[in-house]
C-alpha cells in the first residue's frame, strides 16, 4: 500500500482550484499517506522493524536536521518551514520503504510493477493527447509545447523527467524471469516512453537518457561477463549506426525551431535557455560570496536573488519575468544552505553510489538483486543529471521517487552498510520515535492545508484583480494570508495586492501601510519597491519615495518608469536640476531590432521630450 500511495496515487493527485495544481496538494497528500501507513504498520514496525540506523540513514537525517535548522536564518519562516518539511517527506518515505523492503521485498516489487504500468498509461496517455494537440496546431515548435504538454507534473520539462524515471522502473522487469508476455508489455511501454521523451524536446532529459544508457550497459558489462559479447557485437554497432543517423539528420536540418535543433548540442550554448541559466548561476555565485558557510536559509534564494541586481537578464529586466528556482539543485543548495549544505547534499549521492558499487562487486553475477541494483543506480545517475539543470528537489513526486531509489539502494547494499558503524534504537524508545514522526507528519498536513487554502483564495484574488474588483482583491488577500502562506508563485507578497487595491480605491494611507508590509516580506522586488514609492509620493513623502525608487533602479537599471517617477518626485520638491539629471538617464535605445522594441523606444523618446518641456516650463 505504501508504494501505491507514495508512488502512484501521489504522482497523480492534484487540485485544480489551487494556483499550482500539484505542489501543495501533493505535499498534503503524501503527508497524509505516510501518516496512514505509519498508523497501519505501527505494530509491525515496533516488533519487526529494522531499528538499526546505519550510515546512510544518519546522513539523510542529518540532511533533514540542517534544512530544519536553516529556518533560524532564513529570510521568511513560512517558506523555510515548507521547504524543510519536504525533506522530512523525503526521509520518512525512504525509511518506511526500507522497512517494507526488509519485510516483503517481493510485495514491494509487485507494487512497483503495477504502479509503473498504471503511471505509464496515465501520464503517457495524457501527454500523447497534449503533444498531438500541439503538433496539429503548431508543428514541432518547442515553445508551443510548453503551453500544451504538462502531463501530470505541471510543465513540459518536469513531465519529461517523470517519464525518464518511469522508463527506469520498467528496466527492472525487462530481464525478469517469468511469462514472456509480461516482458513484452514492459518493452512496449518503455518504447512509448522513449518516443514521448524525444517528442517533448527536453535537452536535460536527453542528456539523462544518454548518461543512464551508458551507466546501465557499463555496469552490466562490469559485473556480468556474459553480457560483454552482446555489448560489443550488437549494442555498440547498433548505437554507432543510430548516432550516425542522428548526426546526419542534424547536419541536414539542425537549425530552426524543430526537433532536429533540439537534438543538436551545438545549438544549446547560444539558446535563450542557456543564456538565462548562465546569468542566474553567475548571480547566484555572487550571492554565495556573502553567505559562504550557511547560505541564506531554506526557501530564501528566490527572495535574495534580485539583491545582486538583475542587470543583464534580458527577460527579467524588460518583460518582468521572475525566476523562483536556480535551475540547478546543487547550486540552489549551495545558496540556501551554504558550503556545509552543499557538501552534505553531495555526500548523500556519493554514499549511495559508493555503497552500490561496493555491493555490485560482491554479488552473484546472474542474481536478480544485482540487476535491480544496476537499475536503481542508473536511475540515481539520471536524477543527478536532471537536478543539475532543473529543480526536482522542489517537486513532491520527484522527492518520493528519490526516496524510493535511495531505499532500494540502501536495502540492496545492506550487507555493506552492516559492516560499518551504526546506532540501534532500543525497544523502549521505538514508540516515542514513531510518535515524533507522526507529529511531524501531522504538522506537515497542517502546513499543506494552510497553503492549499491560501492558494485557493489567491486564485480568486487574481480573478478580482483582472476584473478591477478591488474589494474582492482585499477580501481574498486577507483570507489567503496565513502563517504558512504569504507569497504568490512569483514571490510577490499577498499584502502587495492589498496595497494596489487600496491605492486604486484612493485610500492612500492604507495603501502605504500595506506596501510597507509587502516591502518587509520582499525588499528586493522592484515591483514592490516601485509601488510602495508611488504610494509614498501620493502621501507627499517625496524624500522617502526617491530613496525607494533608487533601490528599485539598483536592482533593475532598465526600469525606466522608475527614472520618470524620481524626476516627478524631484519636481514636487522643486529640485528641477535633479529631475532633469534623472530624465537624462532614461535609456531610449531599442533592446532589439524587432518592431515592438522599436516602437517602445520611440514612445520613450517622445515621453522624455514631453517631460523635459514640462519641467523647463516650471523652471521658467
Amino acid at each position: 500500500m505504501l508504494i501505491w500511495l507514495a508512488l502512484a496515487a501521489n504522482s497523480l493527485f492534484l487540485l485544480p482550484w489551487c494556483l499550482d495544481f500539484y505542489l501543495a496538494p501533493r505535499f498534503f497528500f503524501l503527508s497524509g499517506a505516510l501518516l496512514l501507513s505509519l498508523y497501519l504498520f505501527r505494530n509491525d514496525l515496533r516488533t519487526y522493524g529494522d531499528w538499526r540506523i546505519h550510515g546512510f540513514d544518519l546522513l539523510l537525517m542529518g540532511w533533514y536536521c540542517l534544512n530544519l535548522a536553516s529556518v533560524a536564518w532564513a529570510y521568511n519562516i513560512s517558506e523555510a518551514i515548507f521547504y524543510s518539511q519536504k525533506v522530512w517527506l523525503l526521509f520518512f518515505t525512504y525509511w518506511l520503504t526500507r522497512q517494507v523492503l526488509s519485510r516483503d521485498p517481493a510485495g514491494v516489487r509487485q507494487a512497483i510493477r503495477q504502479a509503473v504500468i498504471l503511471l505509464s498509461y496515465a501520464a503517457g496517455g495524457i501527454l500523447i493527447v497534449q503533444i498531438a494537440a500541439a503538433f496539429l496546431q503548431f508543428g514541432s515548435d518547442n515553445e508551443r509545447l510548453y503551453d500544451f504538454a504538462k502531463g501530470v507534473s505541471g510543465n513540459k520539462n518536469l513531465a519529461s523527467g517523470f517519464l525518464f524515471f518511469l522508463l527506469m522502473l520498467h528496466l527492472l522487469f525487462l530481464q525478469e524471469k517469468g511469462p514472456p508476455q509480461s516482458r513484452v508489455h514492459h518493452r512496449w511501454l518503455a518504447a512509448v516512453l522513449v518516443l514521448l521523451i524525444l517528442l517533448l524536446q527536453t535537452r536535460t532529459v536527453y542528456l539523462a537518457l544518454a548518461v543512464g544508457a551508458l551507466c546501465y550497459v557499463a555496469l552490466r558489462a562490469w559485473v556480468n561477463p556474459p553480457f560483454r559479447p552482446v555489448l560489443f557485437k550488437r549494442i555498440l554497432p547498433a548505437t554507432v549506426a543510430l548516432m550516425a543517423l542522428v548526426v546526419a539528420g542534424i547536419a541536414i536540418k539542425g537549425h530552426g525551431n524543430s526537433l532536429a535543433e533540439r537534438l543538436n548540442p551545438a545549438t544549446y550554448l547560444d539558446s535563450q535557455t542557456a543564456n538565462e541559466r548562465r546569468f542566474i548561476w553567475y548571480k547566484t555565485d555572487v550571492l554565495n560570496e556573502d553567505h559562504y558557510w550557511w547560505g541564506v536559509g531554506n526557501g530564501s534564494w528566490k527572495i535574495w536573488f534580485p539583491s545582486k541586481s538583475i542587470e543583464g537578464g534580458y527577460r527579467l529586466q524588460s518583460y518582468n519575468v521572475v525566476f523562483t528556482r536556480v535551475h540547478n539543485d546543487y547550486l540552489e543548495v549551495r545558496a540556501e544552505l551554504g558550503m556545509i549544505g552543499a557538501v552534505l547534499f553531495c555526500l548523500l549521492f556519493g554514499a549511495a553510489f559508493i555503497s552500490a558499487f561496493k555491493s555490485l562487486s560482491r554479488q552473484e553475477a546472474e542474481s536478480q538483486e544485482r540487476h535491480d541494483l544496476i537499475v536503481w543506480t542508473t536511475a540515481l545517475a539520471g536524477y543527478c543529471v536532471i537536478q543539475f539543470f532543473d529543480f526536482p528537489r522542489e517537486r513532491i513526486e520527484f522527492q518520493a521517487l528519490l526516496a524510493i531509489i535511495f531505499a532500494h539502494i540502501a536495502f540492496l547494499s545492506r550487507d555493506w552498510w552492516a559492516r560499518l558503524p551504526g546506532l540501534t534504537i532500543p525497544a523502549a524508545a521505538r514508540s516515542s520515535c514513531m510518535a515524533v514522526a507522526a507529529l511531524l507528519l501531522v504538522f506537515n498536513a497542517i502546513v499543506g492545508w494552510y497553503r492549499i487554502r491560501g492558494e485557493m483564495h489567491n486564485v480568486k484574488l487574481m480573478r478580482g484583480f483582472e476584473k478591477g474588483n478591488y474589494r474582492q482583491v482585499l477580501e481574498e488577500a486577507h483570507k489567503a494570508q496565513n502563517p504558512f502562506y504569504e507569497y504568490n508563485e512569483v514571490v510577490l507578497p499577498l499584502s502587495w495586492y492589498e496595497g494596489v487595491a487600496y491605492y486604486q480605491m484612493e485610500q492612500i494611507d492604507r495603501s502605504v501601510e500595506a506596501f510597507s508590509r509587502a516591502y518587509r516580506l520582499n525588499p528586493w522586488s522592484f515591483q514592490v519597491i516601485n509601488n510602495y514609492a508611488s504610494a509614498l509620493v501620493r502621501a507627499g513623502k517625496y524624500e522617502e519615495a526617491i530613496t525607494l525608487y533608487e533601490q528599485a533602479l539598483a536592482i533593475n537599471p532598465r526600469f525606466e518608469d522608475g527614472k520618470f517617477n524620481i524626476a516627478y518626485a524631484c519636481v514636487q520638491l522643486k529640485n528641477y536640476g535633479k529631475a532633469l539629471e534623472w530624465l537624462d538617464q532614461v535609456d531610449t535605445r531599442a533592446i532589439s531590432d524587432d518592431e515592438e522594441a522599436q516602437q517602445h523606444s520611440a514612445a520613450l523618446r517622445k515621453r522624455v521630450d514631453e517631460t523635459r518641456r514640462a519641467i523647463e516650463e516650471k523652471m521658467e
